[in-house]
Formats: C-alpha cells, sequence, structure tokens
C-alpha cells in the first residue's frame, strides 16, 4: 500500500508549493492564459498551412476568430501572474510583518525550480530545429547556447530559434533578478506606512509605462527593447499592486456577484481592446478581474475548479512543449488530407489538437517538471546516486570481487 501511494504521488498533477499555501484560484488563471496562448498558435498554425486569415464582414461572425488571434496575451496574463506570485512574499513580508526573503534562497529556488525542465525543452528541441532548417552543429550551437543562457533577444535581437516562444521566459528571468529591487522600493523604501500613497504611485507608474510604449510605436517582437521587460514592466508591476491588495486589502473584502457582473465584461474587454492600446489598457482591465477571481461568486467557483485549476497548473509544462506538439500534429493532419478549408483545420485544431497538447504537457510535467517543485530535489538526488555507487559491486583488476 505503501509503494503504490509513493507511484500515485509521482502521478499526481497537482503542483508543489514551495510555501505548501496553495492558492487554486492563481493556477484558474494560468489556465485562462495558457488556453488562449495554445488557441492563439493554433490559429497561426492554420494560417500557416492553409492561407492567412481573413476576418468576416460581420461582427458577429469575427467574434470568435478575432478572440482567437488575440489570444497572445495570454503571455501579458502570466506576466502579470508572475508579478503576483514572486511580489506576494516580499509584500507578506514588507507589509505584514512575514518571514523575511534570503536572497540566495530567493535564487536558488528559481535555479533548482524552473532550470531543469527548460534546459531538458532546448536540449530536444535543439536537433529537431537543426534538422527542419537544415543547419549544421556549428550554426545552432550558438542558438542553444544563447537560449540556455537566456540571452538571445539580446544576442541576435530577435527571438530564440531553437525554442521561439522562450522569449517571453526571457523576460520573465530579467523580472526575476529585477523583483527583488521592485519590492524594496515599492513595499519598503519609502512607501509601506503609507497604503494610499503607494498605490496611487504604482498605478501612476503602471499608466506611464503603458503610455509610454503605446506613443513609442514600437513594433511589437522587432527589436531588443520590444522583446524585453522595457516593453512588459507594467504587467509585472499589476502584478506587485495585487500582491500588495492581497496580503493588506482583499482578505476585508467579502465575496460579491457585484464582482461577477464586473470583470465578466473586463474579461471581454481583455481580448478586444485594440492592439494599438493594449498595452495600456490591458494591465489595468486584468488588475480589476483577476480580483475578480478571487471576490466574485461564478468567477472564484470557476477558477477553484478542479479540472481548469490543474491544467493550469501543468501551464509551464505546455508551454515548453505545446509549439513541437502542434507541428507534428499539423503535419499529421495535412497529411491525411480528409479536411478542406480553413475553418475545418481551424476547428480540428481547436478540438483535437489542443487537447493532445495538454496530454503531452501534462506527461512532461509528470515525468520533469513536478519533481523539480520539491525544493529538495538536488539534495535528494545528491543522496540517491551516493546510495548507488556504494551499493554498486566492487570491481577488481583480476574481475569482480
Amino acid at each position: 500500500m505503501t509503494r503504490l501511494r509513493a507511484i500515485w504521488s509521482r502521478l499526481s498533477l497537482r503542483r508543489i508549493t514551495t510555501s505548501g499555501n496553495y492558492i487554486p484560484e492563481i493556477d484558474g488563471l494560468r489556465f485562462v492564459a495558457i488556453m488562449s496562448v495554445l488557441l492563439y498558435h493554433v490559429g497561426r498554425m492554420t494560417e500557416i498551412y492553409i492561407h492567412p486569415y481573413v476576418a468576416p464582414q460581420s461582427k458577429w461572425k469575427a467574434f470568435f476568430p478575432d478572440l482567437l488571434f488575440h489570444g497572445a496575451r495570454g503571455v501579458s496574463l502570466f506576466f502579470i501572474i508572475s508579478g503576483f506570485i514572486l511580489g506576494l512574499p516580499f509584500a507578506q513580508q514588507y507589509l505584514a510583518g512575514g518571514k523575511r526573503i534570503k536572497l540566495r534562497a530567493y535564487f536558488m529556488r528559481r535555479l533548482t525550480r524552473l532550470e531543469p525542465p527548460y534546459i531538458i525543452n532546448l536540449l530536444l528541441r535543439a536537433p529537431l530545429v537543426a534538422a527542419a532548417k537544415h543547419l549544421t552543429f556549428t550554426q545552432i550551437a550558438p542558438h542553444l547556447l544563447a537560449s540556455l543562457l537566456y540571452l538571445h533577444v539580446l544576442i541576435y535581437a530577435a527571438p530564440p530559434l531553437v525554442h521561439l516562444p522562450s522569449w517571453s521566459l526571457e523576460i520573465e528571468v530579467q523580472f526575476y533578478i529585477l523583483a527583488p529591487l521592485f519590492a524594496f522600493l515599492l513595499f519598503s523604501a519609502f512607501l509601506h506606512k503609507n497604503a494610499m500613497a503607494r498605490r496611487i504611485s504604482c498605478l501612476a507608474l503602471l499608466a506611464a509605462a503603458g503610455y509610454l510604449q503605446w506613443r513609442s510605436g514600437v513594433d511589437v517582437g522587432v527589436g531588443r527593447a520590444s522583446l524585453s521587460i522595457l516593453n512588459y514592466g507594467q504587467y509585472f508591476l499589476a502584478g506587485f499592486i495585487l500582491a500588495d491588495l492581497f496580503v493588506t486589502s482583499l482578505p476585508n473584502v467579502r465575496q460579491s456577484w457585484i464582482w461577477d457582473a464586473l470583470s465578466i465584461p473586463l474579461w471581454v474587454a481583455v481580448f478586444y481592446t485594440s492592439d494599438a492600446t493594449s498595452h495600456f489598457w490591458i494591465p489595468f482591465f486584468a488588475l480589476a478581474v483577476y480580483i475578480g477571481a478571487f471576490k466574485g461568486v461564478l468567477l472564484r467557483a470557476f477558477f477553484r475548479n478542479a479540472v481548469v485549476s490543474t491544467i493550469g497548473g501543468m501551464c509551464y509544462s505546455i508551454y515548453l512543449t505545446h509549439s513541437l506538439v502542434l507541428q507534428g500534429c499539423y503535419a499529421v493532419l495535412m497529411k491525411l488530407h480528409f479536411l478542406h478549408g480553413f475553418y475545418p483545420h481551424l476547428i480540428a485544431g481547436v478540438f483535437l489538437i489542443t487537447p493532445v497538447m495538454i496530454f503531452m504537457g501534462a506527461i512532461f510535467f509528470v515525468l520533469i517538471e513536478r519533481p523539480c517543485m520539491d525544493k529538495n530535489w538536488p539534495t535528494k538526488l545528491a543522496a540517491y546516486i551516493r546510495s548507488l555507487r556504494k551499493s554498486a559491486p566492487t570491481q577488481t583488476a583480476g574481475g569482480e570481487a
């Protein structure tokens, strides 16, 4: 029975948290972010294999396709969640007298938690990408090394060659490095005793960053600035504001249907705001709907749903693996020749291929990512290797002892 429990524990799809304080609403929000990214890439892959999407003249007919093709905003939603997750322990330390964060442990946790799945994904993809693009090892190796160091965009001013979606992970790392400084400046240095001044200052910074990006007309996806924290800092800042509220104010706010009534239209706005102004408005909309996820009645029930939060909890593994799975599935789909036209392929991608991407991500999660969620896994692995060495038969010059 003990052995069966151990096996079941290893096969579990439930996240392992460092503090043990699991917040299911956050994984529910991750579900929305990852699903929007998956559906966006399904749409783009359909364009690659069939033909570019042509929006119908009717706004009602274009409603769901437009929603799908704005799914890339799921990445920005992830950035807000990252700001919240990383800002939360600092907010508890500075604003609520919580446990002091040790920076060495902070950085080591990110290294042991996120690096192994990322490295394994890149090493698996590199030879496949080289073969697909007819590149030699010497041609792809510099790109692989740059991605391993999260420096591809800074070096090449272009999205990563080995794993294109990793551009967002490079921005995440930039924020991981700067987060302790941001937390000190926003939560401790000057404003920790005045909640109103602190929040107004944060909102002003958020608005200023979004406005400058809006007016500067930076082309998204082009150049170093566009693919760096300079172009996405306001989303992480929105996460910090949410962490502040979560620690200091939200515990005193009652659940209400009012939050549902406010949040549902704003969820629509998140995905339908024009591209020109999205960098300015989405952080404000998302901040409101994220609060609604905690304090709404209907939305809180949705985001805490076991299936929703479980899939959301595997988002990192799904994000790492989905592009390769998507390309493979579409290659098979095209060879079968049983569908014709843009919309049949799009529907097949949404309802047939998306579950496959989730399933393959779940396998990667169980085998690779989840074991790395145990903060003591390096120590346990070292102990296991030592035990293997001790139990190995001793060899002598004449053969076995």
